[in-house]
């Protein structure tokens, strides 16, 4: 429960206990309030749901044809998938079991043609297996990656609709509110790389925006291998893991992981989440990519993140800068985080 829904719990607790409104009311008021979203809110849950399905679905259509078109001559690109934008639910629905048995139709129709040319000896059973598993060594992390786009996608939009209901709930009963529950920001991704067996160190610079003094705590996941889902704690140190900042302070927090060979396997990404909280409404969420290269002698690279907000210089020979790349350096890089 974030901090914005306790206060305004809190203040209808004492409303409550102090006569202003009676326990029945308030019950009444909730009913009625959820039958009238009822349509809107069972409206919204399926449709982020179907849509996560709907993206599912076109990712694994998107490269399986991508695989196959290393093999077979290459067709049109795969459609996306029916948007729900002003479509009645059950003609969406019908527009989707539609999509699911073309792409399933045509996902047949190329593993027939595959099979011909296998059975022909166009293409031999071991080039198949050799280019499948080429493909899968290249491309397995950015489809792992798009799935978890998409769920990370889905659960925003998910506690964003809870988050209205909300407000629109206690507003029903309390009145509107001139502080209402904010908007999460997008999610911020720091990547650490490095040779395997090498320190690698990236900052987070955490800055306190509301008018209170705020507790911060951060704390790191078990990392998980993308492709495995093996679950580990590695070493790794943050600096400082607890702070207090008053309103409009900064604090940088150091984190610095060992990307030891026994844990990550060069070439592999490894996920983990550091949960920064504190006394703002939500915790922040900063999503931690690890990936440890063959090491190579007299190279030392330590990783940043591929996304977020703004870098500093580094002092040392600063690397291509490229926003969707992993930028390399031996000087920690920062991103802003406001808790």
């Amino acid at each position: 429960m974030s901090a914005w829904s306790l206060r305004r719990y809190q203040s209808l607790l004492e409303r409550v206990s102090c006569g202003d409104l009676k326990p029945d009311e308030v019950q009444k008021q909730f009913r009625d309030y959820l039958q009238e979203q009822a349509g809107t809110s069972t409206r919204e849950a399926v449709e982020l749901s179907v849509g996560l399905l709907a993206g599912l679905l076109y990712a694994e259509a998107k490269y399986r044809e991508a695989m196959l078109d290393g093999l077979l001559t290459s067709t049109d690109a795969v459609p996306p998938p029916p948007s729900p934008s002003g479509v009645d639910l059950t003609n969406w629905f019908q527009a989707l079991a539609t999509y699911s048995a073309e792409q399933s139709a045509r996902a047949m129709a190329r593993h027939q043609q595959l099979v011909e040319r296998v059975a022909s000896g166009a293409v031999s059973a071991a080039r198949v297996q050799e280019h499948t598993q080429q493909y899968l060594q290249t491309h397995a992390p950015e489809f792992l990656a798009a799935v978890m786009d998409l769920g990370l996608t889905f659960v925003g939009n998910l506690q964003r609709s809870s988050s209205t209901l909300a407000a629109g709930l206690y507003d029903r009963v309390l009145g509107p509110d001139d502080h209402g529950p904010s908007t999460p920001e997008p999610p911020v991704i720091l990547e650490l790389r490095g040779p395997a067996g090498s320190v690698v160190a990236s900052t987070v610079v955490v800055e306190n925006t509301r008018p209170d003094t705020a507790d911060i705590t951060c704390r790191v996941s078990e990392f998980t291998a993308r492709a495995f889902g093996r679950r580990f704690r590695p070493a790794m140190q943050i600096d400082p893991a607890r702070f207090t900042l008053v309103s409009g302070a900064q604090q940088d927090v150091a984190l610095r992981l060992t990307l030891d060979p026994s844990l990550f396997a060069p070439g592999a990404d490894y996920v983990a989440t550091l949960q920064i909280s504190g006394a703002g409404e939500r915790d922040l969420i900063v999503q931690l990519i690890a990936r440890a290269d063959a090491a190579a002698a007299g190279a030392t690279d330590a990783g940043a993140p591929s996304a977020g907000t703004k870098e500093e210089p580094a002092p040392s020979p600063p690397p291509a800068p490229a926003k969707t790349s992993r930028p390399r350096s031996t000087v920690p890089k920062k991103r802003k985080a406001r808790t």
